[in-house]
């Protein structure tokens, strides 16, 4: 049997079961609360026949056999007062999701619907989404022909899927650009993480370009969200430099991540063309795809030639008792807060709902964050006390106590300044507010949110300045452009809201426990050592995790191997 065959049995089988548990479901509910979809149909509001729920079943089956795409359809009555994006996006966030699926939910009292991909399907871009909802979802679903809705779509994804399954399993690879990008000859030195070994391969510009468009694709994703991950963190511990030594002092370093942070907001600029499907020729997608691995492996370079002289500039062995002294105090300050600001949650919950669905977890995450400092800087008086041998773990848990206190500070002035507004306001003062929250959340959880959701946060930040800077100048462009920039924000945070329930179910950890010892890799306070397996002599690591610091995504993790000390 072929392997097409088989997934095409595989499927039929599966769409029994969508037979039998949708027939269970039908007609049991009016308005439904988001719920986890416990299988491909449900259709709780009954609106399909033994026929009907045949061809929906159909429909999922041969999609998920030919384009291993996971289709999934839910009919309710109503969405109980949540817009249909709102309540897509919660019940993705209560589901067991792939990195495959695509969701179409249909209220059929309210004749509403919605669909969603929670990461691109190889070239089915929001623009897509947006064209078959226009042209094959909304239309069927008005006249209320519901099953229809639902086959229209199915077969408006097939056209859109990619036929190429052999592109969907084949390696992950994670980019690191090492040395001075030149016009010409420059070497790119690329890993390819594979199930079964690592191999490093040198390419030049020439040879990158070509490399064939998917892994490109995945390659510019990779490199956007460890560029995007290694600047926060430079600027983190940068704030902490200009505390300590003064603007003046800091600048050369300011300068690098000033100069990065604008490369890296061209990079995504260019990946929102390519996700909105305004790039259709493929020798356009793959200039841009080089061009944002090339513009952030620059960035990325220009924060590691930065590493000697900034280590150098905040020389953590230096006293560091006082340092472990002042962590103490912070960690007393902020624990205060605690109570006061979980106080402000339960307010913001009863009075927005909803709304306040980025801070929700912020008091619980901080709380464990500053317990996670507490431990390291502990940990740090211990390696103190041990002398000259204990110097690369005083050095990691400061900065390891360091990075949690800012990420716990953050997660807490969020709910304190916190002021929720519907995703229906589209006025600017609550489109800022909304961009900002997104940022925050993404900030805050940086450890796991990938590529789609940074993206979109990046195109919501760069729109809503434009719509404040034509504010006077052009109140209907400025209002169209805020309302563009609230709908990327609302995608931002639903995407990065997924990526985290999805991280978290990977890890096989129950959610009754918090987030508990993941919360400094949610937190992007820990990252992977990725230089090589071993620690140096001096190294300090938290289960083959080392405490990020100022520099690129090559050298972040560099206390791991014996850096910085």
């Amino acid at each position: 049997m072929t392997s097409a065959s088989t997934r095409r049995l595989l499927a039929f089988v599966s769409a029994l079961a969508v037979l039998l548990l949708g027939s269970l479901t039908a007609g049991t509910a009016h308005a439904e609360a988001p719920f986890h979809l416990p299988t491909q149909v449900v259709d709780p509001a009954g609106v399909l026949d033994d026929a009907q729920r045949i061809e929906v079943a159909k429909t999922v089956s041969d999609l998920e056999a030919d384009q291993e795409i996971a289709y999934w359809v839910v009919f309710v009555k109503s969405f109980g007062g949540l817009s249909p994006q709102e309540w897509t996006s919660q019940t993705v966030a209560q589901s067991d999701f792939g990195t495959r699926d695509v969701v179409l939910a249909i209220a059929t009292d309210e004749k509403t619907s919605f669909l969603q991909a929670p990461l691109e399907v190889d070239g089915l871009t929001d623009s897509e989404i947006a064209a078959i909802t226009a042209d094959d979802l909304a239309p069927a679903v008005q006249k209320g022909q519901f099953a229809q809705a639902a086959l229209s779509v199915g077969s408006a994804l097939e056209s859109a899927a990619d036929d190429d399954s052999s592109s969907r399993t084949g390696l992950i690879a994670t980019v690191v650009i090492v040395g001075v990008l030149a016009l010409a000859g420059v070497a790119l030195y690329i890993r390819k993480r594979r199930a079964d070994a690592e191999v490093d391969e040198s390419l030049s510009l020439d040879e990158l370009g070509r490399q064939p468009l998917d892994e490109l694709d995945a390659w510019s994703r990779e490199v956007l969200t460890g560029t995007d991950r290694a600047i926060a963190t430079s600027a983190d511990e940068l704030a902490l430099a200009v505390d300590e030594l003064g603007a003046s002092v800091a600048q050369p370093f300011t300068d690098a991540v000033l100069d990065a942070r604008a490369a890296l907001a061209e990079a995504f600029t260019a990946r929102q063309r390519i996700d909105d499907g305004l790039v259709a020729d493929p020798d356009e997608q793959r200039r841009l795809l080089v061009q944002i691995i090339t513009t952030c492996s620059r960035a990325d370079t220009s924060l590691d030639g930065q590493v000697t002289g900034f280590d150098g500039l905040r020389n953590l062995l230096a006293d560091p008792g006082a340092r472990l002294d002042a962590l103490t105090a912070r960690i007393t300050e902020l624990t205060a807060r605690v109570p006061r600001t979980r106080a402000r949650l339960d307010e913001l919950i009863a009075e927005h709902g909803d709304d306040a669905a980025s801070i929700v977890d912020n008091v619980s995450l901080a709380a464990e964050q500053i317990q996670f400092a507490e431990d390291a800087t502990a940990q740090g008086r211990d390696a103190a006390a041990a002398g000259a041998q204990g110097r690369g773990s005083v050095v990691g848990a400061i900065r390891s106590a360091e990075g949690a206190l800012e990420q716990a500070a953050k997660l807490l002035d969020a709910v304190d300044d916190a002021d929720p507004s519907s995703t229906d306001d589209v006025a600017l003062p609550a489109v800022i507010d909304r961009v900002q929250a997104v940022s925050d959340y993404v900030a805050t959880r940086r450890g796991v949110v990938g590529a789609v959701a940074r993206t979109r946060l990046s195109e919501a930040r760069r729109l809503a300045d434009t719509a404040a800077d034509l504010l006077e100048s052009n109140t209907p462009g400025s209002a169209e452009t805020a309302a563009r920039a609230s709908v990327l924000a609302d995608q931002a945070l639903a995407q990065a809201q997924y990526d985290v329930a999805e991280w978290f179910s990977s890890q096989r950890a129950d959610p009754a426990d918090g987030y508990g010892d993941l919360a400094p890799v949610l937190t992007g306070i820990l990252v992977d050592t990725v230089w090589n397996d071993d620690v140096h002599a001096g190294g300090y690591s938290h289960d083959g995790r080392s405490p990020a610091s100022y520099g690129g995504s090559s050298s972040s993790g560099r206390i791991g191997v014996g850096g910085r000390i």
